[in-house]
């Protein structure tokens, strides 16, 4: 009996042990099909989350908004909240400062006016505080520097912009008036080269007649008439027409209404050439003592000759 006991004991540890290798060899067959399913699904895993065909989806902050300024064209630079919330508080701290709103296409005169007191202009014409810097030789005109006033009121300019306007235009005008005393200097120069050699030695004398037609019959001072301007920005008084004009009129009222006719002009008895000319012509015809030499006048009449030939 102790024997089959025996036995039965030893048969039994045998099964344990073979269960126990046969549990251990299951286990390990299993932990290797679990590993080498893990690495045969892990090429798998990676490539899913390597596909470049999922696209994150992108939250459009303006739908969270209402829908009537979704579309305001203000908002087109606006790509997130971020930007949004940035724009904000830039707009909040511009409230309270100095800011004036430009007045639109449609503005009428009154809001350009109300732009233009809140911008600087002085509320009056008169307020402007301008130096007139006028170009040496010019005298200022209180009639301008008014209308220059009520001009720079009336569009809108700050003091400082007025200031600069009434410089720019002094400077052009100057320089204007310089150009034509240039121009009329050398053609008051060639006036006189061709009065000279019209009107010979009698050249002081027609000037003394002319300026006596002035004085006689002028409207005005003889200087402020010889200092009106022509267009081209000569003088009257140095203008060849109008001084041949006035020497014409006194020349013919001493030869029609005779020598007293223009009171205080004197003169010397001067010719001018085309006179002398005359006088020779005259004093050399062909039936007169200067052909004749026993004539008695014979030697005055060549002495006369003599004299209107200087005149030439």
């Amino acid at each position: 009996m102790r024997d089959s006991l025996q036995r039965r004991t030893a048969n039994c540890s045998a099964i344990f042990k073979f269960n126990a290798a046969r549990s251990k060899t299951k286990r390990g067959y299993v932990r290797n099909m679990s590993e080498e399913a893990q690495i045969a699904e892990a090429p798998a895993q990676a490539e899913v989350g390597q596909a470049p065909s999922a696209q994150p989806v992108q939250n459009d902050w303006r739908s969270d908004i209402p829908e009537d300024i979704r579309s305001h064209k203000s908002l087109e630079t606006i790509n997130d909240v971020g930007s949004l919330a940035k724009s904000y508080v830039n707009a909040q701290s511009m409230i309270g400062a100095d800011k004036v709103v430009k007045p639109g296409k449609f503005a009428t005169s009154d809001d350009w006016n109300s732009f233009y007191d809140k911008v600087g202009r002085p509320a009056k014409a008169e307020d402007y505080q301008l130096e007139n810097k006028l170009p040496e030789g010019q005298a200022e005109n209180a009639d301008m520097v008014n209308w220059f006033k009520n001009t720079a009121h009336k569009v809108g300019l700050l003091p400082h912009q007025a200031q600069a306007m009434l410089n720019e235009y002094n400077e052009f005008n100057g320089n204007q008036v310089s150009q034509t005393a240039n121009v009329t200097e050398d053609q008051i120069a060639a006036v006189e080269v061709d009065l000279k050699k019209e009107y010979g030695q009698a050249f002081d004398d027609r000037m003394a007649v002319g300026k006596g037609v002035l004085e006689n019959f002028s409207s005005i001072p003889v200087n402020e008439f010889e200092d009106l301007r022509l267009e081209n920005g000569m003088k009257l008084g140095d203008h060849p027409a109008i001084i041949k004009t006035m020497v014409n009129i006194g020349q013919y009222m001493k030869e029609k209404m005779g020598e007293d006719t223009l009171a205080g002009v004197k003169t010397t008895g001067g010719l001018s050439p085309t006179e002398a000319n005359s006088k020779l012509a005259e004093l050399t015809s062909s039936n007169t003592p200067y052909w004749d030499a026993k004539h008695p006048q014979h030697s005055f009449f060549v002495e006369e000759v003599l004299r209107y030939r200087e005149m030439q």
